[in-house]
């Protein structure tokens, strides 16, 4: 599992984490027919607020590997460009906004919790979901917080899904980077990280 995941990583730490340069596309979608979407919109560097923000290191890696493992589609960003690009825009044009989204995303702050949920604007009790997803974290010992001030997904894919489709299909999700990073914490990622992941994605099925 840790060697597929470093082989993997490769393609979005290519020139500095601008990922793969020469792809076709800007994200990538692999389609598995299932409900439930795994997105990665951070995987590389990307184009945000007038300038560059660096990846979600090792985001791109894990949603591609537990995608393959779990059989579940997955929509990953594959380089940077030098402008805005809008991973909401990328679900219409390719007519899969009736889907779950489970937007997984890293942060590196100190704080008090193993991952952070985000709802955007709308209140958690109006996701069918969550409620699941926090006994899952419970049962990994996994501290969660919900709608984290810094993590509540106002300005990511949850908020313009929100506002676009006006649908509660989206959930964003960070993880710290102990839970994410395969090459300092293996144990972590193969013991905790993925089944954690996985158990998430049955509660879709």
């Amino acid at each position: 599992m840790i060697n597929k995941l470093k082989e993997y990583n490769q393609r979005y730490i290519q020139n500095i984490s601008h990922g793969d340069e020469a792809a076709e596309e800007i994200f990538e979608l692999t389609d598995r027919r299932t409900t439930l979407i795994l997105s990665a919109p951070h995987s590389t560097r990307s184009f945000v607020c007038k300038k560059e923000k660096p990846a979600d290191l090792y985001t791109g890696a894990l949603v591609q590997y537990v995608g393959e493992v779990c059989s579940v589609s997955t929509l990953i960003r594959t380089k940077f460009t030098p402008y805005k690009v809008l991973i909401s825009d990328y679900i219409e044009e390719k007519g899969v906004q009736n889907h779950y989204f489970l937007d997984i995303h890293g942060f590196n702050q100190d704080m008090d919790a193993d991952i952070c949920l985000g709802t955007g604007s709308w209140e958690a009790k109006e996701y069918p979901y969550l409620d699941k997803i926090l006994k899952i974290a419970e049962k990994y010992t996994l501290k969660a917080a919900v709608n984290h001030p810094d993590y509540r997904g106002i300005h990511g894919l949850t908020g313009r899904y929100q506002k676009t489709f006006n649908k509660p299909n989206v959930i964003q999700m960070e993880l710290q980077q102990r839970l994410r990073d395969f090459y300092t914490n293996p144990e972590i990622v193969e013991n905790i990280t993925v089944p954690f992941l996985a158990d998430v994605i049955k509660v879709y099925n």
